[in-house]
């Protein structure tokens, strides 16, 4: 990819959401979408507004950067939708990045480790912690369902901990234990890009057409559903 093709990466994964636009190895602007679970609505005219005011067109943009999940079912499905789409009516290169990966991005300067937490319910949460390395974090475990006592018990100490909601941090660890601000876990586009532009110098792009959404669980509505009529 030449370096002055434009790039994009886009957070829908949360409540709120936003997009970044840029050029090479530098972000030229991020762009907040306006209000909270409106990214069906807001998503597509905040990434039009964002490159009319830079006055990049849609067939200079040569990658894409998007947020996988878990998250919010309909935020995920609208952010990789629109990357789905550019690539294949302009023929961008896509690179989906997990969550996870997004808010240990968050993690403060002096954090060494770090649990990053989603998709809580009953008592179990999608889990993966991280190590400092360098100006970049590395997994040290695979992310999978586990419950706090056992994400704890995997961990280096001391660990901070990302994540909201979360279950309660079972007392022989309270003292190896901090658990950050809410603010923490609340992913951002910055974040997806910077993964992203990491991802496009070491891997192929993914396939748009097989791209999607990482759920965990399925959604509540389905299981409502099959506990009321069965599987089947």
């Amino acid at each position: 990819m030449p370096e002055n093709t434009y790039n994009l990466a886009i957070e829908t994964s949360g409540r709120s959401g936003s997009v970044t636009l840029g050029r090479g190895d530098e972000i030229i602007e991020t762009a907040e979408l306006p209000h909270k679970r409106r990214h069906n609505v807001e998503l597509l005219p905040t990434i039009d507004g964002l490159c009319r005011q830079h006055r990049v067109e849609p067939n200079e943009i040569g990658q894409a950067y998007v947020s996988l999940g878990p998250g919010s079912f309909t935020g995920l499905r609208v952010g990789i939708t629109t990357v789905k789409m550019l690539a294949l009516t302009t023929g961008i290169q896509v690179f989906g990045i997990s969550t996870l990966d997004v808010l240990a991005e968050n993690a403060p300067a002096d954090t060494q480790h770090v649990a990053v937490c989603l998709n809580l319910k009953r008592d179990t949460v999608h889990s993966c912690v991280y190590q400092r390395d360098g100006e970049t974090w590395s997994a040290m475990i695979d992310p999978q369902l586990r419950t706090m006592a056992d994400l704890l018990e995997a961990s280096p100490k001391p660990v901070s901990v990302i994540g909201d909601p979360l279950p309660a941090i079972p007392d022989e660890y309270a003292q190896e234990v901090a658990v950050l601000d809410p603010e923490y876990a609340v992913g951002h586009s910055q974040a997806v890009w910077r993964l992203g532009r990491r991802a496009a110098k070491t891997r192929k792009p993914d396939d748009p057409m097989t791209l999607a959404p990482l759920y965990i669980r399925q959604p509540e509505a389905v299981e409502l559903w099959n506990q009321r009529h069965g599987e089947e």
